[in-house]
Order: C-alpha cells, then structure tokens, then sequence
C-alpha cells in the first residue's frame, strides 16, 4: 500500500480488516471455522478500533485490488468501493485483455469477482502461490 492514497483512518483499519481475512481466513476448510473466525475479528475490532462505526469497518464488499486505478503507473492497492464498481473495473480490464488476446468470454458474477481479487493479491506478491481448484469447463 502507497502511504500518500491512505489518509483515512478508516481506510487504514479495512485495509487491516482484508489482510487479516486474506492471511487467515482464506485458509480455513469450513464454514464452521470461518463463522468463528469472524466472529473474532469483529471481537477484536470492537476492542482496538471502538472509535469506528463497526458497521462502516465490516460493510461489504471488503476488499481492495492493485487495478482498481486507472491512469496510474504504478500498482496502487486501493480499495474496491462497491459490488458493482467490482464488476465494471473487471469487464473494463477483461475487455483490454479481450483486445489484445484470444478472446475470453467470462460471466462475472459476485463470487468470480471475489476470487479475481484474491488471485490478483497472490500474484503481485513476491513468491505468492495459491491452489486453485474448480470444475473443469467452469
């Protein structure tokens, strides 16, 4: 993250809020896990950030990518807004890969875009490496 694009505080704790599920939660096998998990992470936000509406920290979507800024030469890990900004910023990026490769045809929904995010994090981190997993034709 640049230090001159976070300026709110705000931002700085949701930005804590995704690495922490990134780092953390991504890795849990299942849905029992994940509940406690963030259950957790509200206790400890309630705890260390009670300065904060808890409803502004935890609003989804909660997540933040290097591509959501146009125009900027450098990698910027900025947040994502809201669902639909998600989804437009990666039609815009499908359709300059479109433009310059074999054509790609993808459906967008919530969860691909979600996971574009999180693939997206692994591969800008030096040595980053993920285990992708899906059916096949999907």
């Amino acid at each position: 993250a640049v230090p001159d694009y976070f300026t709110q505080p705000l931002i700085m704790v949701r930005l804590w809020l995704h690495e922490t599920r990134r780092v953390y939660s991504d890795r849990l096998t299942n849905e029992q896990d994940m509940i406690r998990f963030n259950q957790q992470l509200v206790r400890v936000s309630k705890r260390f950030f009670e300065d904060f509406k808890q409803e502004e920290l935890h609003a989804e979507p909660l997540a933040f990518a290097s591509f959501v800024l146009s125009g900027v030469d450098e990698k910027v890990y900025f947040p994502m807004a809201d669902a639909e900004k998600m989804r437009r910023t990666l039609d815009t990026k499908l359709g300059e890969y479109n433009a310059v490769h074999t054509r790609m045809d993808l459906v967008l929904f919530d969860r691909a875009v979600e996971h574009v995010c999180r693939i997206s994090r692994i591969i800008d981190n030096p040595r980053g490496n993920a285990l992708l997993v899906g059916v096949g034709g999907s």
